[in-house]
């Protein structure tokens, strides 16, 4: 898309109705709202080794929640702008007149 195509799209979003994003960037950040959900996953999963001491314990696990957090604040973002673009795509499709 032409940047100067985009940032009339914009415009106009912004003036009428809520941001539609286009299809193909859609469709890239549905594929990182799963890939984030994937990591999430992973991090769930990681356990301690056992060499591990206590106050190594404690900052790994910290470290691991908060990337658990991180991502899952992620994800969540992803996943709203998701939901709202095709919702906006649905309302769209309705408003639209067929020829």
């Amino acid at each position: 898309m032409k940047p100067g195509s985009y940032l009339a799209m914009l415009i106009h979003n912004h003036v009428h109705s809520p941001m539609v994003l286009p299809a193909k960037e859609l469709a890239h950040i549905k594929v990182t709202c799963a890939q984030l959900a994937a990591l999430g996953r992973q991090f769930r999963m990681f356990g301690l080794p056992n060499s591990v001491t206590p106050p190594q314990a404690s900052e790994i696990c910290d470290a691991l929640s908060l990337a658990r957090r991180v991502v899952e604040q992620a994800r969540e973002a992803t996943a709203t702008i998701v939901q709202r673009n095709l919702i906006s795509w649905e309302v769209r499709s309705r408003e639209v007149p067929r020829a």
